[in-house]
């Protein structure tokens, strides 16, 4: 008999109707979320495919329901800190959330599985069952992605019982949340939820703020046992402080964490939405397949100081002073995906196969424009002590254009068993055709065709129930329509990423104890450096590789103790480039980095209270692309404390938050071109939510 435990969390995010039926005999077990703890079975989003996780040739991580619950966390930043193999990234201009994966940035994300863009969009927490990251190159199901891994963000569905739950949040910079989550079935075929958020607070650095309102509803309609049709829309406004960080420059170390070098009328608007159809029918037992639709418009308009080149001037040492001009950006950004997939589970002797077969048609187009004031104009300002008032109008158009990104792809994949044996193959190819248009020069009207093969193998062995063993290849590709033109005035060719990657994976303490340990190598070519001749151009030498290891440990290790800990060692490396030296490190990549959150319900007179504590360690890491500027290793530790009672009108839950609990002063991240932002000083936060209804 195969047996198969799900989640609570990841049962309710399957497709419904996706995945054909599993055999008479098989034996599904469904956990309640505080058995499952941290841990998660599956991730049939991500995977496409319901095979257990432990059964999988790659490294997948899932942050779930009860790890967000039971931190307390509101942002997508927060939720991912205790992943292994993470690095936060601060968006352009504080913004939103952005993130490294096994050192390599990751420009796209998706959600429900369906791609979209990570720069103008800013992804909420509020509307999120769970957060499923696949490690390595996913190229072969998804197309133009960075070889570090993706993540996908998988949505709340309705329940089949009422259910609602809102709540308040109040803490540290004068932050007020509220949040409502309502899901009510309107007939035996129809259900609906809807999860709103609006959230205002002050920030821990001089000016700034952030205002953003939140909507997401979705309708479930389900005409047969067969099929589940699920419409999804989300509309976020956000407005706030534009904040340009510290600049590249060692000099900005010694500045306080609060100190702007802006001035007080910077501004961001953030605001868009996503609209989403599902369509998953079940054919017979042997075949299913799903349509999915999906589109997203997120625009930015952007007044914000930006440093100059250089950033300081030292024509007086003793008294050096901070080179910025005003720019007025806007930025919109349109993605479609819309995919045909059909799957399939039939056996040829004594192999089982779980067959896919996918077609899609996708877009990402990005139209901006910026205007600086004349060249040469120069507003500086004190480094130590800045006085702010000054201000430059930005009327000159100096960037107008359009980058744009359509492809056409089939793929296909079948996972093979054979008893204790497990043999994965697949692979897709994409047809892109390229836009780089600047409308100032009236150039790059002309298409530029690309195509890309990317494929994966993968072998898995269990020779005890316990225990898999794993080894598997990949080659991922990314487009290069965003980083300019090679000499010849053509774009450059895709950027190419490979990976190797073998691990272990074990389930003990009948399934309490998921240990999972993975070592990777990753290279990555083609890469697309300024061209030392022309900084107006760009050459193609650029290489880069990324080796570590993985561990990580989630467990229940009694009814009332949860834990997850992770370690990852990552040497991650240039090779070759135009700028840096080979053998630099890539930014936000910290050598040695670990974490552990722990929760611990209470029993008897404390029934109902639970507390939990967190520390994670982040090494020093490069804080630029020519390692200059080292940013120090840090501990930050995070804990709280909750209770959940009744008070007499339905079930309450009172939670204290503390992130920093020591307030240690910290660099979140740097890059390339993006400024360093400092880490937040201690927050506290408390908050109270009221559940009711029969559902969760």
């Amino acid at each position: 008999m195969f047996r198969t435990i799900l989640a609570t969390g990841a049962a309710l995010a399957a497709p419904t109707a996706a995945f054909a039926q599993a055999d008479g005999d098989d034996e599904i077990i469904v956990l309640g979320t505080r058995e499952q703890g941290y841990r998660a079975t599956v991730a049939p989003q991500t995977n496409k495919s319901d095979t257990p996780i432990k059964e999988t040739p790659y490294s997948v991580q899932v942050v779930t329901r009860e790890l967000i619950r039971d931190r307390g966390i509101t942002t997508i930043g927060e939720a991912l800190r205790y992943v292994p193999g993470f690095s936060p990234q601060v968006g352009f201009g504080a913004t939103n959330d952005r993130f490294y994966i096994r050192g390599f940035i990751t420009p796209y994300n998706l959600k429900n599985g369906l791609r979209r863009s990570a720069y103008a969009p800013d992804e909420q927490l509020q509307n999120v069952e769970q957060v499923e990251v696949l490690k390595g190159s996913a190229s072969a199901l998804y197309g133009r992605f960075e070889p570090g891994g993706v993540v996908n963000f998988v949505t709340k569905k309705p329940l089949d019982k009422p259910f609602a739950e809102v709540g308040a949040l109040y803490g540290s910079f004068d932050q007020l949340r509220l949040t409502g989550d309502v899901s009510l079935p309107l007939s035996k075929t129809v259900g609906f939820r809807v999860n709103i958020s609006h959230d205002d607070r002050e920030g821990f650095r001089d000016f700034t703020f952030s205002r953003d309102t939140f909507i997401a509803p979705v309708i479930r309609w389900k005409p047969s046992d067969a099929t589940t049709v699920m419409l999804e829309g989300e509309y976020a406004r956000k407005r706030g402080y534009f904040d340009r960080g510290f600049a590249n420059d060692p000099l900005f170390l010694e500045a306080p964490r609060k100190r702007q070098f802006g001035e007080a009328d910077a501004r961001y608007t953030n605001k868009g939405g996503v609209a989403s159809l599902f369509v998953d029918h079940r054919f017979s037992d042997i075949l299913s397949g799903r349509v999915a639709f999906g589109y997203s418009d997120f625009s930015k308009d952007s007044y914000y100081y930006a440093f100059g080149f250089p950033p300081v001037s030292r024509a007086d040492p003793a008294d050096p002073k901070v080179n910025r001009r005003t720019s007025l950006a806007y930025d919109r950004q349109t993605d479609l995906t819309a995919q045909a997939e059909l799957y399939a589970r039939f056996t040829t002797g004594a192999v089982e196969h779980k067959a896919l077969f996918g077609v899609e048609y996708g877009y990402d187009h990005w139209r901006f424009g910026v205007r600086n004031p004349p060249f040469g104009v120069n507003i500086p300002i004190d480094f130590d002590n800045p006085v702010y008032g000054q201000r430059a109008d930005p009327s000159v158009l100096v960037s107008d254009g359009a980058w744009n990104s359509d492809s056409t792809a089939v793929y296909a994949q079948d996972e093979l068993k054979l008893g204790n044996w497990r043999l994965l193959f697949g692979g897709r190819y994409d047809w892109n055709r390229l836009r780089n248009r600047d409308y100032l020069a009236g150039a790059g009207d002309e298409a530029t065709k690309r195509g890309a093969f990317s494929p994966r193998v993968g072998v898995t062995w269990t020779p005890a129930p316990t225990l898999s063993l794993y080894a598997s290849w990949a080659r991922s590709f990314r487009a290069q329509v965003d980083v300019g033109r090679i000499r010849d005035g053509s774009l450059p060719k895709p950027l190419i990423g490979e990976s190797w990657e073998i691990g272990a994976k074990a389930d003990l303490m009948d399934g309490r104890l998921t240990p999972t340990l993975a070592l990777f190598d990753i290279t990555r070519r083609n890469v697309a450096v300024s061209d030392p001749v022309d900084f107006d151009l760009v050459i193609q030498i650029g290489k880069s590789r990324s080796r570590g290891i993985e561990v990580e440990v989630p467990a229940v290790l009694t009814p009332q103790w949860r834990f997850i800990a992770n370690y990852t060692y990552l040497d991650a490396k240039i090779l070759e480039d135009s700028f840096a030296a080979p053998g630099s490190r890539l930014v936000n990549a910290p050598r040695h980095s670990a974490s552990l959150w722990t929760t611990y319900d209470f029993r008897g007179r404390l029934k109902g209270a639970s507390a939990g504590f967190g520390i994670q360690h982040i090494g020093s890491r490069a804080g630029n692309t020519d390692n200059s500027i080292l940013l120090p290793a840090y501990t930050r530790v995070d804990a709280n404390v909750a209770y959940d009672f009744d008070a007499g009108f339905g079930p309450l839950r009172a939670q204290l938050n503390v992130l920093n609990l020591f307030d240690k002063f910290y660099y979140d991240s740097g890059g390339a071109f993006i400024p360093l932002y400092p880490g937040a000083p201690r927050t506290v936060t408390a908050s109270l939510s009221y559940r009711f209804g029969g559902g969760r």
